[in-house]
């Protein structure tokens, strides 16, 4: 009998979601719930948590309930309940380093959820700048000036006195009558 016919034969439940498949119906069950369907069954007792798996339940009773701190840094007195919480730790806190990079400024992060709400808080936030000739947004001004002065081939004419800018002579003109006669 050659071994990989016997593998074959071993996963025979495929998951109609993804590529996985499994030895029986039951873990091909467990997974979708798992997974895709994203079912907790398991209830904490302490809380309202709720887990996909038993040791990720045990996991949290442990380190949350039972303050169970089984990894300990080896930079400092920190505990963690789990491992890679204290990895996480150690990149961030002691290894300074910074995987995720903002594409928009450029500033770094220890972590992917702190790089999101820096994205949602910083940059999301900023008014979406118009153009007045055409149907296009942009983020910051600059990117708007610089649009309008290549597409649309219109410059900027910044007043002498002070740094208000006009699209055409003769509102600079009008503006120099006004407020600085």
């Amino acid at each position: 009998m050659d071994i990989e016919g016997v593998h074959e034969k071993k996963q025979k439940f495929p998951c109609s979601y993804c590529s996985s498949s499994f030895r029986n119906s039951l873990k091909l069950k467990r997974h979708i719930e798992c997974v895709h369907e994203k079912i907790k069954r398991f209830k904490c007792s302490y809380c309202s948590s709720s887990f996909a798996r038993p040791e990720y339940l045990k996991i949290h009773i442990q380190g949350v309930h039972e303050k169970i701190k089984k990894f300990q840094c080896k930079y400092c007195s920190s505990s963690f309940a789990q491992c890679g919480t204290m990895n996480r730790h150690i990149e961030a806190v002691h290894e300074k380093i910074k995987k995720y990079q903002c594409s928009d400024c450029y500033r770094s992060f220890t972590r992917h959820g702190h790089l999101k709400k820096h994205i949602e808080s910083i940059h999301e936030e900023i008014k979406k700048q118009k153009c007045s000739y055409c149907s296009c947004y942009f983020k910051r001004s600059e990117e708007l000036k610089s649009h309008i002065e290549s597409v649309h081939e219109i410059k900027n004419i910044q007043c002498g006195s002070c740094f208000c800018t006009f699209t055409s002579l003769e509102g600079l003109q009008m503006h120099h009558a006004d407020h600085h006669k």
